[in-house]
């Protein structure tokens, strides 16, 4: 059976049993999305899945890689082959492929014979940035990856947390990662500080992105509370969310002048499954990568399982379909900013 489905509007190719709606996937198909850790992109090829897609990731010496998961010959599973010489090759029969998705090599044609032309490759847009790999399946991206100067010149000391999958929409993990209502609750057990009123707050809305600041008192964050209890202080949130999935929040300490960032990217697997790649930047470089893995393992067993519970799974985009209070305007914010990507669009018929 074939991993794509060609639909009416522009002979564009879904996946096989898309989750998706067909709008829904085309919008989200042109962005980009990361789908690896670049520790994880070695010397052999890796299966990945993005908006239900399987794609083969493998690295030349020109860089990483990413095709449609299928052999052009005979469909076989191209990441059960090998990259030997600088090309993936097929483990079925042999093809060999460039990091261009060109086939090179076929080992049972007669020496001397052309190479069919149609033995290309469906490759992605590829590239390799913030310890990440990241996909636009589109032939044009919408828009650049995100802007995150601070990972790259030299800010800080850059952690980066093993990835893992949440069996929750895109949609819902990122507004619950630029929730603030929620940390005394769900988080009382690792920053979470007494709950108390919410200040208003405004969000600043671009074509891109969408950011707010709030003052709050948290737990003092990466130290056992003893037998005293938690120790509380003051902070300073900075979100910034670049649509559609990728979120960073920059945590001050007025007390310590201690400063760090959090970068959470939510990548989707598929309507109800996805993968969240954390890094976080360490200012202070006082912080040891163990303690702030650990941290991060401690806030996500957190907030998954209520994440994963929430009903519909699916981020309602008509604002009609929950209540929200005041401390909710970053997810109002949200929802009306991917509504106007155009997505959920069918909710609207």
């Amino acid at each position: 059976m074939s991993l794509i489905a060609k639909t009416e509007a522009a002979n564009v190719e879904l996946p096989r049993n898309c989750t998706f709606s067909e709008s829904d996937w085309q919008i989200l198909s042109s962005y980009w999305h990361p789908v690896a850790e670049s520790a994880e992109i070695t010397d052999s090829p890796v299966r990945v899945y993005l908006l239900d897609m399987p794609m083969v990731l493998f690295r030349t010496e020109e860089g990483v890689s990413a095709a449609r998961d299928v052999c052009m010959h005979r469909g076989g599973q191209l990441s059960l082959g090998e990259v030997r010489d600088g090309k993936l090759v097929c483990g079925f029969h042999g093809f060999e492929y460039n990091g261009e998705g060109t086939c090179v090599g076929i080992p049972a044609l007669a020496k001397g014979s052309p190479i069919p032309k149609k033995l290309r490759l469906r490759t992605y847009k590829c590239e390799e940035r913030y310890g990440l790999i990241w996909v636009c399946m589109a032939d044009e991206a919408k828009t650049d990856l995100p802007n995150w100067p601070s990972l790259e010149d030299g800010s800080g000391n850059v952690i980066s947390s093993p990835s893992y999958v949440i069996n929750a929409s895109a949609g819902r993990r990122v507004e619950n990662f630029n929730d603030i209502a929620h940390v005394p609750f769900l988080h009382k057990n690792s920053f979470g500080g007494p709950a108390t009123d919410i200040a208003p707050y405004d969000v600043v809305v671009t074509e891109q992105t969408l950011s707010f600041k709030t003052d709050i008192v948290e737990q003092t964050r990466y130290v056992g509370g003893g037998s005293e209890g938690p120790a509380y202080q003051d902070a300073v949130y900075e979100y910034e969310l670049t649509l559609p999935f990728a979120s960073s929040v920059k945590v001050f300490n007025p007390g310590t002048g201690h400063i760090y960032r959090v970068y959470d990217i939510v990548s989707p697997i598929s309507s109800g499954k996805s993968k969240v790649f954390q890094v976080v930047l360490d200012e202070s470089r006082q912080m040891s990568a163990e303690a702030v893995r650990a941290f991060n393992k401690q806030v996500n067993s957190e907030d998954s399982p209520q994440v994963e519970a929430q009903c519909p799974h699916d981020l309602p985009l008509d604002l009609r379909d929950e209540v929200h209070i005041p401390a909710d305007r970053m997810s109002v914010e949200y929802r009306r900013a991917l509504a106007r990507l155009g997505l959920g669009a069918a909710a609207y018929r």
